[in-house]
């Protein structure tokens, strides 16, 4: 019986490709497989499948549209296979000439996207359906949004098929550009954007199901990009895996081998990056109640090293917050509140602790407007392709990072407000086109490469969560959490298996336990341990003694346990 149900099954799925992948001129589809994925391509179809499932039946087409031009191709394309591939070809309102080329590598297949012609880009757009396209065949019922939202929207974020998802620069900076969709079926298949290196000149990557005749998958390019000549696009990944994570994994390990991703090897660390640690944001406010900033200073830290010893608590690094800096954009001490940092770290460094220090990106506070993205001419944030600002960065690495008189010796970075970034139409960079993505891309780059210049081990801490930032971080974090929420732990596992699909073996650094609810800061102070690197941020006002010297305890275990 389950024999005959099983064939009537692939009959079915017979049927179903072949009402939505036969060509109109009686041409024969052709069948590529990579991995669990079953794709059929025609001269009008691209039918995506999972093993006997359907989950996609797409018009194979894709929009180019210039900066203010929709793109419409003037003819059906021309269709051939070769040299394993399947490649359609068209000219369209936009380009001499355009071709969608799929062929498949290793467990993921790949659309990738060629033009001729010249323009500043606008919209890139998969599937746009036209007069007399079939409705959109799908049997997928939702997809996952591979994000950290903040306030109420904190929760793992699904969407179903009525609803449109973006995919863009919140508390994960920036996140794994792909959707991975499920259903009534086992697994998942992940589809994402893979550009080249170089090219990440956009800022999000959006699934609009609810508008999905002028294309299901988009990117907006926002006029920054000029093609000339022959230009590759962005291509579209497919990949599949036993669930969403899994398909995502899938779809950042084709990243790593294909698309210009350098994997970086993290199972020999400092043992020092891996905590616990003590983060002085919380404190502050205990230290200078009603303003949080002003607690930022050399003696309230001072007092917090001294209470950390008290309470028997023992971090392997001290992260001093926001504001310590007497100006973000200068990225210095303030001298007054800070008028001996070195002699603050040489304290620490002697009782086995280093120091990071908390950075904002993308401030402009102190900077010259020669240092700073300009839109319509005012200084809108710092700009790391300004050689002026590059020169502040790598002086201003030697000033923390350096032993050297004169410096304050400290011992890396916890990176912050990356998100915050200038976006949108007019900005104006000193090297011109670079945008978004590619953007945060060059100021990671020039904050890694300067500090690590200057002190090797320094510790690079950021919310990035895509493989193409994998060179520029050595840590990442969970980032903040809504305390009036009761989801604490399922929101950090979450993201946690996030990290983890984009940077296989890294160090997590769990951040902080803020909740309203003492029962879920203590259930998570005793979790954190399993997730990563424990991470405290106060030490007055929300444990007990009792609850501070089980901490210790567990902290204990779980430094022995490094050691094993």
């Amino acid at each position: 019986m389950e024999k005959r149900i099983g064939l009537l099954k692939r009959a079915c799925l017979a049927g179903l490709l072949a009402s939505a992948g036969a060509d109109a001129r009686g041409q024969e589809e052709a069948v590529m497989t990579a991995g669990r994925l079953r794709l059929a391509a025609s001269a009008q179809r691209l039918t995506v499948s999972l093993g006997d499932q359907l989950l996609f039946s797409f018009p194979a087409r894709v929009a180019v549209d210039l900066d203010g031009m929709p793109d419409r191709d003037l003819f059906e394309p021309a269709f051939r296979q070769e040299a394993g591939r399947c490649v359609w070809t068209v000219r369209s309102s936009n380009w001499e000439k355009k071709e969608l080329a799929l062929a498949v590598d290793g467990e993921a297949a790949v659309l990738r996207v060629t033009v001729q012609g010249q323009g500043r880009l606008g919209k890139l757009r998969f599937f746009p359906q036209a007069a007399g396209d079939k409705p959109l065949a799908y049997e997928v019922s939702r997809y996952l949004l591979p994000v950290a939202l903040g306030g109420a929207q904190a929760v793992p974020q699904w969407r179903n098929t009525l609803e449109s998802g973006g995919i863009g620069l919140h508390y994960m900076t920036p996140p794994l550009l792909a959707f991975p969709f499920s259903g009534r079926f086992e697994g998942s298949c992940a589809i994402g954007l893979a550009p080249r290196p170089g090219a990440y000149n956009l800022d999000s990557f959006r699934c609009e199901f609810g508008a999905f005749r002028d294309g299901l998958f988009t990117a907006d390019f926002l006029g920054y990009t000029e093609a000339g000549g022959t230009y590759e696009l962005p291509a579209l990944l497919f990949t599949a895996g036993k669930d969403e994570f899994a398909a995502l994994a899938g779809y950042s390990d084709w990243l790593y081998r294909s698309g210009g991703c350098r994997r970086v090897a993290r199972d020999r660390v400092p043992r020092w990056w891996l905590g616990p640690f003590f983060c002085g944001w919380g404190e502050q406010s205990y230290h200078s109640p009603g303003n949080v900033y002003a607690g930022a200073n050399q003696q309230a830290y001072t007092r917090m090293s001294e209470r950390l010893d008290e309470l028997g608590l023992k971090p392997s690094a001290i992260i001093i917050d926001d504001k310590w800096q007497g100006s973000y954009g200068e990225l210095l001490p303030d001298p007054a509140k800070w008028p001996d940092l070195r002699a603050f770290t040489d304290a620490e460094h002697a009782k086995g602790r280093k120091v990071l220090l908390w950075v904002k990106s993308w401030d402009s506070e102190g900077l010259r407007a020669e240092e700073c993205v300009r839109c319509l001419c005012t200084p809108y944030g710092a700009d790391p392709t300004s050689l002026a600002y590059q020169a502040r960065i790598r002086e201003t690495m030697r000033r923390l990072l350096s032993a050297e008189p004169g410096c304050f010796n400290c011992d890396g970075f916890k990176i912050d407000f990356a998100n915050c970034m200038p976006l949108g139409k007019d900005l104006a960079t000193h090297t011109r086109g670079v945008y978004g993505i590619e953007l945060l891309k060059r100021l990671l780059t020039l904050i890694h490469d300067s500090a690590k210049a200057v002190k090797p081990e320094c510790l690079i801490n950021t919310s990035c969560s895509h493989p193409y930032f994998a060179e520029v971080t050595d840590q990442c974090r969970l980032h903040d959490y809504n305390g009036h929420l009761r989801y604490l732990w399922e929101v950090r596992e979450f993201r946690a298996k996030l990290f983890r699909c984009a940077f296989p073996g890294i160090s997590v650094d769990t951040d902080d336990e803020y909740s309203t609810s003492h029962a879920e800061t203590m259930d998570y102070l005793r979790r954190a341990p399993s997730l990563g690197v424990p991470d405290l941020y106060k030490l007055h006002g929300h444990l007990s003694d009792d609850e501070f010297r089980e901490l210790a305890r567990i902290w204990d275990e779980y430094s022995a346990r490094l050691k094993e």
